[in-house]
């Protein structure tokens, strides 16, 4: 990671950290004594606190990751990070979001300001071949996409297929659906603009990158899709991924198997146009969960509507 001359010492840095859990600390033993509209800011600021907290570290997290794969970084110019290079088949831009508050609703927020953010409204643009991503991190017990949600509050015991439906539901909904939000529509004139005939390829098709023996080794767990023909070549496709990540796993069940608990980790989606539809449509790309089956792998199911053959 490139180093940068900041105005500050890390030491002074880390005595302001000190400061500020001793500020806090020391207005927590006085709870007690405190007006309620005292109690309530105080409740304001250190969940405010947590949540940057938290964001810079999902950041920096998929900064190492990208790191990791020996891959050229940049922060904060045409996404919260961007990796590979302009031309690169596996480029993306990734807006990184944390959501430490406990309802359903503060996860929604976060979705529409990324929603906003990748479509480029927000002073960064990504590149016209990057991936765009959404990658969420859902911190404590956000029941996230089941409704309600609150401080002390269970998730709701309901099904993995109810979760991946209303997830899917969620999303679509913001994007393509009956209630779109800012950003929504300049995502969607990009998605559908990509022209798969365009491609120097026989016969077009898409295809999952790692089911590709060439990207095997080199991205053996990315659900990423390219363009493909009968040459064997390949190309980039236009794709919106968006990542719910569950920090804390959320305890569900197949319908089938009520008895046995699943702990889901991570659900992708993601929104591109089909060479056989007009428009984009959703997809659920992967789920991974933690008990060993076979079922915990990329998995594809089509949404209903223009996204269908």
């Amino acid at each position: 990671m490139k180093k940068v001359c900041m105005p500050q010492s890390v030491d002074n840095l880390k005595e302001r950290v000190e400061a500020i859990n001793e500020i806090f600390t020391k207005l927590l033993d006085e709870w007690d004594n405190l007006k309620l509209h005292s109690q309530t800011q105080l409740t304001t600021g250190i969940n405010k606190a947590y949540g940057q907290a938290a964001s810079f570290e999902h950041e920096y997290e998929t900064v190492v990751a990208a790191e990791k794969k020996a891959r050229p970084v940049v922060t904060q110019v045409h996404a919260d990070v961007t990796t590979g290079k302009a031309d690169s088949l596996f480029a993306k831009s990734i807006e990184a979001k944390s959501v430490t508050a406990p309802t359903k609703g503060a996860a929604n927020l976060l979705i529409k300001k990324a929603i906003e953010q990748v479509a480029g409204l927000t002073g960064s643009v990504p590149r016209q071949n990057d991936v765009r991503i959404i990658d969420l991190k859902i911190e404590g017990t956000n029941p996230w996409p089941a409704s309600g949600g609150g401080y002390g509050l269970d998730r709701p015991n309901v099904s993995l297929e109810d979760i991946q439906r209303w997830a899917e539901d969620e999303l679509w909904d913001v994007i393509g659906g009956s209630s779109p939000v800012t950003g929504a529509s300049d995502l969607l004139d990009w998605l559908n603009g990509e022209n798969h005939s365009s491609k120097v390829f026989k016969k077009p098709e898409i295809a999952v990158a790692s089911f590709q023996n060439k990207f095997l080794e080199s991205n053996k767990f990315s659900s990423r899709l390219v363009v493909t023909g009968v040459d064997g070549k390949f190309a980039h496709l236009r794709c919106l991924t968006i990542k719910i990540r569950y920090s804390t796993p959320y305890i569900t069940f197949k319908k089938n198997n009520i008895g046995k608990p699943i702990h889901l980790q991570e659900l992708i989606f993601q929104i591109y146009k089909k060479i056989s539809s007009k428009s984009a449509g959703i997809e659920l790309a992967k789920i991974k969960y933690g008990v060993p089956s076979k079922d915990a792998v990329t998995r594809r199911r089509f949404h209903l509507g223009e996204f269908q053959k």
